[in-house]
């Protein structure tokens, strides 16, 4: 009895599992032979969207409406498939090799429907953003991200296309690339239109609002800048400048400017129309070299408005390449493929050289460094306060215009008489006046700059970010950011902007702005390469002081025959001598360029024994209080700051009733008024000279 119920039921389970089996095959059978034909349905969809799209371009019609409506039903099917994939496959036994090549058939046309995907983009406005999901099998954090970007795509359901990718799959030669473009080393990895990655879980909420910005797609990184900033900090009205900025738009004629009017009003005041219709304007320009023509495509594609980034990134490139700057090539050839790029940082700030104090000392000679242009010279200057001035509305040119503005912000608020435009200011009316011999002259326009632990970098002309790039510069209205950490800004500032530019272009001087020490390192950078630096406005220029490079700072000028010597001015002082140097007390109502005497005399007292005694200024217009310490003391040599009228009028007195009396002029002759007073008294003014002589 015992046997018999043991053999009946060994055939029983026998029996069902055999059924089992069959069934199981019957059921992988069915299945595979559901998903063959649903993949060939979908290889003929595919042959047909090829086939229509060119009999439109041979016969005619609307090209992008048929593009879009087989991308519909393509998405539809591939998602279909995949789930079908994804469920079968983990319940198959029999059918593990059949599902295998399905799976690879499967990948092979994903790629081709991103490909497609990305061709519709590219003709015909970018309707999609493509989404790259690289899963592992049986992960449940991938499990996780693949339901939240189930929901995102039902969501966007005519506007965003997720394509998954088995990270792990290795029987696809392609998937390796792709995971090699994107540098993809870990699951869930998520890559959103080709520009944005992130690794472990992201969730809904973020991926819609980076998508609704792609999708408005005007100024993605750009949109999330505080372009205002250097308006609030110069106390201007936002809505009263870009009324006055619209007013500017009318008078000129050069499409680069209008498109860097539209974008300036179109960022602050958040009007991505305006942007857009910048971008318009930006490609009727007409570069004239290689290097403009880089700049533009970089700027179009980084304001986008549904233009193909990948190929504008991919011209820009080549034109670099043309004109001989390799790293800004490979830097945009990265940004076309939409990999990772490596940028190299030094990013050691600038000290004070150690000073070494002489014993001994008992005269010293300010003044009698000196740099002479011919004709023969090649200058490279920087484009803000040269070629344009955004913020008095100057921007009626491109950046690489020969026209050199004399005046800027101070023309809205002076008089005539204050003004002195016969004189002119900044570094625009002085390198006018050195232009004049016939010598080269070029605007550095377009600097790359790149982020690191939120401070920029300007490179040098390997690519190598070094030079610091304070915030205000990098947040004016007309940079173009190309990343979170790269942006291009067109307005250059500052020797440390110019520094590539100058090299590439065999400067033998360069004038750019030295009031920040990332500045003060691009110059010892340049005059260690022979490349001589002239620094008009020179608050930071005494960290150079001993150092024997060839920086001079607020120099005279005065031409002889067909040169134009800068500098050689000196005067001779006893270190026994009184010298009342002034100093800024209050920051918050004295221009900090005040405090350039103090910091130059502070630092020449760690090279010799001095007499010196600083003087703070509370208030502007208060210069008098170096002089009449000056009086006070007996002091015959005094060092200040010449900014406007009062403070010329103050020191010419002071000067006129000894001539005896001696003044170091410190940032003074980018202003017409200290340019005339160290024209007017030669033999006792001077300028900040680093290279003092110890005798």
């Amino acid at each position: 009895m015992k046997k018999h119920v043991f053999f009946t039921s060994l055939i029983m389970t026998v029996l069902i599992f055999s059924l089992a089996m069959i069934l199981n095959y019957g059921m992988d059978y069915f299945r595979v032979n559901s998903i063959i034909s649903t993949i060939q349905e979908q290889e003929i969809m595919y042959e047909s969207y090829l086939a229509e799209e060119e009999f439109v371009e041979t016969f005619g019609g609307e090209k992008c409406d048929a593009m879009q409506r087989n991308i519909e039903s393509l998405k539809q099917e591939m998602k279909e498939v995949g789930v079908d994939l994804s469920n079968y496959g983990r319940l198959s036994f029999f059918k593990k090799g059949d599902y295998s090549y399905l799976e690879r058939k499967y990948f092979l046309l994903e790629l081709k429907f991103l490909a497609s995907i990305e061709k519709l983009n590219r003709e015909c406005g970018k309707p999609y953003v493509p989404i790259l999901f690289f899963y592992e099998a049986d992960n449940d954090e991938s499990e996780r991200q693949a339901y939240i970007l189930s929901e995102i795509s039902d969501i966007y359901k005519h506007q965003v296309v997720v394509l998954s990718i088995d990270k792990d799959y290795e029987d696809e030669p392609l998937i390796n690339l792709l995971l090699f473009q994107y540098n993809v080393t870990k699951t869930p990895t998520t890559i959103i239109a080709g520009e944005v990655k992130y690794e472990d879980i992201v969730y809904a909420n973020e991926i819609k609002r980076l998508i609704e910005k792609l999708l408005e797609d005007s100024d993605f990184y750009g949109s999330e800048q505080d372009f205002g900033f250097v308006l609030d900090r110069t106390g201007q009205n936002r809505e009263e400048f870009v009324k006055n900025l619209s007013l500017a738009y009318e008078t000129t004629e050069s499409n680069f400017a209008k498109g860097d009017i539209n974008l300036v009003i179109g960022r602050l005041t958040k009007n991505s129309t305006k942007i857009c219709e910048a971008v318009g304007f930006y490609e009727k320009s007409m570069p004239q070299t290689p290097e403009e023509k880089a700049i533009i495509y970089e700027t179009i594609a980084s304001l986008g408005c549904k233009r193909n980034k990948k190929a504008l990134f991919s011209e820009a490139s080549k034109q670099w390449r043309e004109s001989g700057n390799d790293f800004r090539a490979n830097l945009d050839l990265g940004l076309a493929s939409g990999g990772d790029i490596t940028l190299e940082f030094s990013t050691t700030p600038i000290s004070a050289p150690r000073k070494v104090k002489s014993d001994n000392v008992s005269s010293i000679t300010i003044g009698s460094s000196s740099i002479e242009l011919t004709e023969k010279d090649v200058l490279v200057s920087q484009a803000d306060r040269v070629s344009r001035d955004w913020l008095s509305y100057q921007i009626g040119s491109s950046p690489f215009s020969k026209n050199l503005l004399t005046v800027f912000s101070e023309r809205l608020t002076y008089t005539d008489e204050e003004l002195l435009p016969e004189i002119g200011w900044h570094e625009g009316a002085r390198i006018k006046e050195l232009a004049s011999i016939g010598l080269t002259h070029i605007i550095a326009s377009g600097t790359v700059v790149a982020k690191k632990d939120d401070i920029w970098y300007a490179p040098d002309e390997k690519g190598v970010f070094r030079f610091e790039v304070p915030i205000d510069k990098v947040l004016y209205p007309t940079t173009r950011f190309l990343r979170e950490d790269l942006a291009v800004i067109v307005d250059t500032h500052g020797i440390n902007m110019i520094v590539e530019q100058a090299v590439r272009n065999n400067a033998t001087v360069v004038v750019g702005c030295c009031d920040n020490p990332g500045k003060i390192e691009a110059a010892k950078y340049l005059s260690e390469k022979n490349i001589k630096v002239i620094c008009f406005t020179d608050k930071y220029l005494p960290i150079l002081l001993g150092t024997n490079h060839t920086v001079l700072g607020s120099p005279p000028i005065r031409r002889e025959n067909s040169s134009i010597i800068l500098g050689r001015q000196p005067i001779t002082f006893s270190t026994k001598e009184k010298i009342v140097a002034e100093d800024v007390g209050d920051y918050a109502k004295v221009q900090s360029y005040y405090d350039t005497p103090a910091r130059y005399f502070r630092a020449l007292e760690k090279m010799a024994d001095l007499n010196v005694e600083y003087v703070s200024l509370d208030e502007m217009n208060s210069t008098d209080k170096v002089t009449k310490k000056a009086e006070e003391t007996g002091a015959t040599m005094i060092g200040v700051r010449i900014f406007n009228s009062d403070d010329y009028r103050k020191v010419k007195e002071w000067l006129e009733k000894d001539i005896n009396n001696k003044a170091v002029l410190f940032h003074s002759t980018a202003y017409p008024y200290g340019y005339k007073l160290i024209n007017e008294f030669p033999q006792q003014t001077t300028f900040d000279d680093i290279n003092p002589q110890l005798i």
